[in-house]
């Protein structure tokens, strides 16, 4: 009974080390922008995160690959998700930035410019003052050129021009439509 106890015990504290050595995610860290599995239409990308509590906070953006026979190869979203974590580089895309809050509620917000096709991931680093890392939140998204929306090709052909223009912002004034 004895060796029973001692082996639970032993169990129980190498499961709790495990969570506390892969840092969890921070409840009071939000990435609003962007949102996580998403497609963004442009060549720059608005990082935005929200923090409830007093807290500092590191952000970094990664370029994602996938590693095949060495070369780092872009890949779309659905088969990064799909990639063993081994395969997959992360190129550091700009700097890390330090943000501390002391406010109950507070944004950080960072434009990261010149991003080319392909995953990025955004990460937030919880810290301590020592700079240890305690949590850990992070979200991938793919970036497409501008001209590859689909929304926009839609919203050009349709887009009416001078007198039927002018109409139709009339009628969204009257009917808050």
């Amino acid at each position: 009974m004895r060796k029973f106890i001692i082996a639970l015990t032993f169990a129980v504290v190498l499961v709790l080390g495990a969570q506390t050595a892969f840092a969890a995610q921070n409840p009071s860290v939000t990435i609003v922008n962007p949102v996580s599995g998403t497609t963004v239409y442009a060549d720059n990308l608005l990082v935005s995160v929200k923090i409830t509590t007093a807290s500092a906070i590191k952000v970094f953006v990664t370029q994602e690959y996938k590693v095949v026979n060495g070369v780092n190869t872009a890949v779309a979203f659905d088969e990064y998700q799909k990639t063993d974590k081994a395969a997959i580089a992360s190129v550091p895309f700009g700097a890390t930035e330090s943000f501390t809050n002391a406010n109950a509620l507070s944004f950080y917000t960072r434009k990261v410019e010149n991003v080319k096709p392909g995953i990025y991931k955004i990460t937030v680093n919880t810290v301590d003052a020592e700079e240890k890392v305690l949590y850990t939140n992070s979200n991938a998204v793919e970036i497409k050129a501008k001209e590859e929306n689909p929304a926009e090709a839609a919203n050009q052909e349709t887009t009416p021009s001078g007198p039927a223009q002018f109409l139709k912002g009339l009628l969204k004034i009257i009917f808050n439509n």
